[in-house]
């Protein structure tokens, strides 16, 4: 079997279902979040904390991930994975405390961290060079496929059968679709296992190969903007939007997921739309300035909403999609400026960046939105509150979103366009790659 035949987008086409079903239950939590909050008597912060557990597993997975498969392909390694997401959904749909809410979430994160990489990394198996920032481009635009259905689609369904039954059933999902990749995946042509059989990167080790990606500069560059740049999905799609939106836009649940679908759509034509235009102009740098900068307006704009009607918002989130899906063309950037033989690990490298931001704004913008409501209530706040409080904090739990005003969530937002305006200066540091045969990293280091 050959690059760029037919079978290649076959290849490509089962893991990055995977990708798709990944996606939608990262993304699941936004619509489930009240419900979940109030069912387990906690907090908007603490749920926050124990979500966040699948970025804090994923993140750094990341950094095993791409060694894993740059070592023994993608058969086993990518199903294994599918099946450990589906015992994560069936152990999060049992969950009668916060406690077994984060492991089954952990559980789910741990699995996840091998879909996108494991996409991409089959693409480069079977997909020539030039071809990649198509590729990657699209394999996000399939990623969002899963996020319009883990948004509208779900709220629908938890409200006629629950959260437990939906989280449950994708689990069974997951299950199945590993069984498929374990059986249609192939093992990794022998002309390419020939074609690095005496790479230095099988001597120096895994943790070498990590140090040269990691001293890097242009690594941390790239992966700081693309970490900003998907902020809108990390903290905004998959966690705090559809709340922001019902408390600042007096809108229903329906309405707010029908608005955060709108950035999902922006990144399904945009991905693969600015993926194509950057290959064809043979230019990285430019695109992801273009997403910076409107990624930066949109977002100010966004913090509006209590002055912004349902259509305006939509068309809003639309465009921010649209410009912030110029995220996907950082994964061809950090492709080309390292060694062939490492272009999981380099992938998996700029992902770990990613989601460890994305993380960290997850828990903290959780623990702001705490922060107000203390203050509203007049409970000061502290990380283990004395027994006297113990049904006030029960109140405090069970009305938490009542206790917040749009202006807390705006307080608490704020931080994402202006990390957006110092990605605007981070681009002017970074370096041009398509067509210029940049081999920043090399294995000598």
């Amino acid at each position: 079997m050959l690059q760029g035949q037919w079978y290649a987008w076959a290849f490509w086409g089962i893991v990055a279902t995977f990708y798709l079903y990944e996606f939608f239950i990262r993304v699941t939590p936004s619509v489930i979040l009240p419900e979940l909050t109030k069912e387990l008597d906690v907090t908007p912060g603490a749920t926050a904390t124990a979500m966040s557990t699948y970025l804090w597993v994923y993140a750094p997975m990341q950094l095993a991930v791409g060694v894993m498969l740059d070592r023994w392909g993608s058969k086993y390694v990518v199903s294994t994975a599918a099946v450990i997401c589906a015992i994560g959904c069936i152990i999060f749909s049992m969950a009668d405390d916060l406690f077994m809410a984060g492991f089954g979430r952990g559980f789910i994160g741990f699995g996840s961290a091998f879909a996108f990489v494991g996409a991409i990394y089959v693409a480069t198996v079977w997909f020539p060079p030039n071809r990649l920032g198509l590729i990657a481009g699209i394999t996000l635009s399939v990623g969002m496929i899963g996020e319009i259905i883990g948004q509208y689609p779900v709220s629908v369904l938890t409200t006629n059968f629950g959260w437990q039954e939906v989280v449950f059933w994708s689990g069974i999902i997951g299950a199945s679709l590993g069984l498929c990749m374990l059986f249609l995946i192939p093992r990794r042509p022998s002309w390419f296992e020939r074609r690095f059989s005496h790479d230095d990167e099988r001597r120096i080790g895994v943790m070498h190969s990590l140090l040269i990606l990691l001293k890097n500069p242009q690594i941390w560059i790239i992966g700081l903007i693309s970490a900003v740049l998907y902020m809108p999905m990390s903290v905004i799609a998959a966690l705090w939007g559809t709340s922001y939106l019902e408390e600042t836009m007096n809108i229903d649940a329906d309405q707010s997921t029908a608005i955060i679908t709108m950035l999902a759509v922006g990144w399904l034509v945009g991905c693969p739309v600015f993926g194509l235009l950057s290959d064809s102009l043979q230019n990285r740098k430019l695109p992801i300035l273009i997403g910076c900068i409107g990624g930066t307006i949109t977002l100010g704009l966004f913090l509006l909403a209590p002055q912004l009607n349902f259509a305006s918002m939509l068309i809003l989130v639309l465009i921010m999609g649209l410009c912030t899906s110029t995220q996907s063309i950082t994964f061809a950037i950090v492709i080309e400026i390292s060694p062939r033989q490492l272009a999981a690990t380099a992938v998996s490298t700029c992902n770990f960046i990613t989601m460890m931001l994305a993380g960290l704004l997850q828990v903290a913008i959780g623990w702001i939105l705490d922060w107000r409501i203390t203050v509203e209530h007049g409970i000061a706040p502290s990380p283990v509150r004395p027994t006297v409080h113990k049904a006030a904090d029960q109140a405090l739990a069970q009305n938490a979103y009542d206790g917040l005003s749009a202006g807390d969530f705006v307080y608490a937002l704020a931080v994402i366009p202006l990390l957006f305006a110092a990605t605007i200066v981070l681009c002017m540091f970074l370096k041009e790659t398509h067509g210029h045969n940049v081999n920043v990293v090399s294995l000598e280091q």
